[in-house]
């Protein structure tokens, strides 16, 4: 009985998450179209005052919420390392910071990249690690 209702919760708590990756993709992608739009018509009122930064930030927000939804449907850790990545970079690009905030930014960027290089093992979150297991030589 216990088996059964733990098996329950988890489909239902899957079928939630789906439900949630499928609305925050929809919202992901309206907008993407409000943000093509609205660059079309800043681009054809006035090229010369086009705010880059301010569409950087909405263009890297938009990729973030994608990466969050692949980190949502794949449950492994290079997604969640993947999500971490973007969101530094949005930061580091998007803030102003001093010389001291962008080298605090940079030493995270670089220690995400030598944990995802040297510590991640491809394995998902309910996954544990097996010895690799080899025919015998003949």
């Amino acid at each position: 009985m216990r088996a059964k209702m733990r098996e329950r919760t988890l489909t239902v708590a899957q079928a939630m998450e789906i439900v949630m990756a499928v609305i925050i993709l929809a919202a992901i992608v309206i907008r993407a179209i409000l943000l093509v739009i609205g660059l079309a018509q800043e681009l054809g009122e006035d090229p010369m005052s086009f705010p880059i930064d301010d569409f950087l930030s909405k263009v890297l927000l938009v990729i973030m919420g994608i990466e969050f939804v692949k980190m949502l449907m794949l449950h492994t850790y290079g997604a969640v390392i993947d999500v971490l990545l973007f969101a530094m970079a949005r930061q580091m690009i998007v803030s102003h910071n001093g010389p001291e905030g962008t080298l605090l930014s940079v030493l995270s960027v670089a220690l995400i990249f030598a944990i995802k290089k040297f510590l991640y093992t491809g394995e998902s979150w309910g996954q544990k690690k097996t010895e690799h297991t080899s025919e015998p030589y003949e």
